[in-house]
């Protein structure tokens, strides 16, 4: 509590600076959910589809999220995004905010408070300069987006035109030279994005190269190239979404090793007045075998990502790194699902969502099975208000063969449900 209310006094602080100057503005956005979990199978760490002795899981978790903005003058912002009880595992965070877990004296266990973002932007005559710690991994959809952090020194741009835009970055991921020690043991990206976006459609592509050299005695580099288009015609919209992963790891005693992998999203559907249905593939490459020196799988989805309870799910740690890790087996496995989903606007108030997704593995492991199961998905949001929102879901995942694990393991795969609903305050 005496972190909150500091918190509180240091934004109190500062818009009263931001009072007595005339040339400051000062403005705060955010979001408070909290929501309750329940999964048929789980051990804390998601859900657990062959034992049907583990038992249910449920919990409460919250998280609150600000947003403040000092407008100094014309040409710049200052801008950071602080979290109170984080449930975000890219931080750092361990309790993920869940009720019951917190100690306000314990900072390093619960995370309770943490600044993920603060950054300048400066709009200078040929294009914003952007320096500080800001999201790594948002790009333009979701699909393999990670709102991971890590500081950075970026450049948008103003001379392209009204409807072309982009940007370069500099990141500092790891320094290891002239912070821990003075060996050249650092992990740095570089990289650029150029789009297009007129009326209804966006046309994006983007290039980003990493050099990790953090391991002792190797160094690992990877060019990523990726590309986005999302276009409205009418009532029919369609979103694209790929990533292609090239490299290798330079090792000092052994054989070097290879890095490949490629992902794919496409999502195309018709709006009709009230109704919105659609049909969703995805891509997402494995390692036949994953015990060689080819590093052949995409690994996890986006975190961002989440068109799926359960196959997709927050909660579930399977394909998605959100609330808990990602399931090795699946990551390493890959995916190929095709589904459909729908809307439906009952009320300016509220709205019914269902889904129905096959998935199975893209490359099968020596020994398993490459089913993932059949998944149905039933949802409804409710506008109490403006600004908050009442959100119910359900997930239901007839389960595939793939969990039983390799022949012999004994493992019976279970089928497995999930039910969550939240409540969502955003000013």
């Amino acid at each position: 509590m005496k972190k909150i209310l500091s918190a509180v006094a240091a934004l109190g602080l500062v818009a009263s600076v931001a009072g007595t100057a005339s040339a400051l503005e000062f403005s705060v956005a955010g979001e408070y959910f909290v929501e309750g979990v329940y999964l048929s199978s789980g051990d804390g760490t998601g859900l657990v589809l062959n034992d049907d002795d583990i038992g249910n899981d449920a919990y409460w978790r919250h998280e609150f999220k600000i947003r403040p903005t000092m407008k100094v003058n014309d040409k710049i912002v200052v801008k950071s995004t602080i979290y109170l009880a984080n449930e975000d595992t890219n931080s750092g965070g361990t309790t993920r905010g869940v009720w019951g877990s917190q100690d306000d004296t314990k900072i390093n266990d619960g995370r309770n408070i943490s600044i993920q973002h603060l950054y300048m932007d400066y709009m200078s005559p040929i294009g914003t300069v952007r320096v500080g710690r800001t999201s790594a991994w948002l790009w333009q959809g979701d699909f393999l987006s990670d709102d991971e952090h890590a500081n950075r020194l970026m450049y948008y741009p103003n001379f392209l035109g009204d409807d072309f835009g982009g940007y370069i970055y500099l990141q500092k991921t790891t320094e290891n030279d002239g912070y821990n020690s003075k060996v050249d043991a650092d992990s740095d990206v570089y990289g650029t994005s150029a789009w297009y976006k007129h009326k209804d459609m966006i046309v994006a592509v983007g290039y980003d190269y990493f050099r990790d050299a953090t391991t002792a005695g190797q160094v690992e580099t990877i060019h990523r190239i990726k590309g986005y288009y999302n276009q409205d015609f009418a009532n029919v919209y369609a979103e694209v979404e790929f990533q292609y992963e090239l490299g290798d790891i330079d090792i000092d005693a052994a054989a070097d090793e290879d890095i490949e992998s490629l992902g794919l999203m496409t999502d195309v559907g018709m709006n009709m007045d009230k109704l919105d249905v659609g049909m969703m593939f995805i891509y997402g490459s494995g390692d036949d075998h994953p015990t060689d020196t080819n590093h052949d799988d995409l690994g996890q989805l986006g975190e961002q990502f989440q068109p799926y309870n359960i196959l997709t799910g927050a909660n579930t740690g399977m394909m998605v790194t959100d609330s808990v890790d990602a399931m090795d087996a699946m990551t390493t496995a890959g995916i190929i699902s095709l589904g459909v989903h729908a809307d439906f606007a009952v009320s300016d108030q509220l709205s019914v969502n269902s889904a129905l997704v096959y998935a199975m593995a893209e490359s099968e492991q020596s020994g398993w099975d490459d089913e993932y199961g059949w998944e149905i998905d039933l949802g409804m949001s409710y506008e109490l208000m403006d600004n908050l929102t009442y959100q119910v879901d359900f997930g239901y995942l007839v389960t595939g063969d793939f969990f039983e694990g390799a022949a012999g393991s004994g493992l019976d795969a279970e089928d497995v449900y999930t039910l969550t609903h939240r409540l969502t305050m955003e000013f």
